[in-house]
């Protein structure tokens, strides 16, 4: 969870769950959006999971569930309004699918906060997906793919 000071959010090192790529995409909208927010939450489980079930340790389920929930890219919260965001560097009807499943599985597990507004954030989309959006109810944007802003990872030399 994050709720720092917003101007951070752009430089942070990490973000939890996203590839290189997608990192440089959530980059390039925070700095362009991430005033217009409150705070920002990263790598949100929702849903249940998948109990392997009663023969296994309690350690080993609750750790099965935990690696089995959905994960929201990151969450934008403006007062009590919450906008959960999915990041791709190209968007697909996947990605479309992925956002309309986490606002029910958000909704359940938020059953007394507003209604979540869904926003996908891509570099670039598919021709079929803006239909499919604008029928779900779906905001998007797109931003710059700025290959600068992947993270470069080194690792220790031997």
């Amino acid at each position: 969870m994050s709720s720092v000071d917003p101007v951070a959010q752009a430089e942070r090192q990490t973000y939890p769950g996203l590839m290189p790529q997608e990192v440089a995409v959530l980059r390039e909208w925070l700095r362009l959006h991430e005033s217009e927010y409150d705070r920002f939450e990263y790598n949100c489980r929702v849903g249940v999971g998948n109990d392997p079930g009663p023969t296994y340790s309690a350690t080993m389920r609750e750790m099965a569930l935990n690696l089995t929930k959905k994960r929201i890219d990151a969450i934008a919260y403006k007062s009590n309004q919450v906008t959960l965001i999915e990041v791709k560097k190209r968007a697909t009807l996947a990605a479309v699918g992925q956002i309309v499943s986490y606002r029910t599985l958000w909704q359940a597990d938020n059953p007394l906060m507003p209604a979540p507004i869904l926003l996908l954030v891509a570099s670039s989309f598919d021709a079929d997906v803006m239909p499919v959006l604008s029928a779900n109810a779906v905001s998007y944007a797109i931003v710059a793919f700025n290959a600068t802003l992947i993270p470069f990872r080194q690792f220790p030399s031997k």
